[in-house]
């Protein structure tokens, strides 16, 4: 099955680190950051690649990522309430049409949105 890299407008770089990197904990896989021109960057999280983009045109703000089959997500959702961004207080819920789904929702500082999932027992 070929690779899906979805692809995100976003702003500005230092909210980039700030949420992306030290609250989500995402790594930089690598970034184009030439000076006075839009940055364009690659982003990992568990080894799923997330592509981000300062140039206009290329996308536009307000997507929607879905990242299923997130094993450890109430530890993962743990781990980012005890860094208490100020921004972002995610909860952590079962869906009402399936109890076995738990799930977490985030809107990033540029209207992008993660829904994280993971089956539960």
């Amino acid at each position: 099955m070929p690779t899906i890299i979805p692809v995100l407008r976003v702003f500005d770089y230092d909210k980039i680190i700030e949420f992306y990197i030290n609250w989500l904990g995402c790594t930089i896989v690598w970034e184009l950051h030439p000076k006075e021109t839009p940055f364009y960057m690659q982003i990992s999280l568990r080894g799923n690649l997330i592509n981000l983009s300062q140039h206009h045109g290329e996308c536009s703000p307000g997507a929607l990522v879905i990242i299923s089959d997130f094993s450890g997500l109430e530890a993962y959702h743990q781990s980012l309430l005890d860094k208490h961004y100020m921004f972002m207080n995610p909860g952590l819920n079962r869906q009402e049409w399936d109890d076995t789904m738990l799930t977490m929702r985030i809107i990033d500082p540029f209207y992008n949105t993660f829904e994280f999932n993971e089956r539960i027992s």
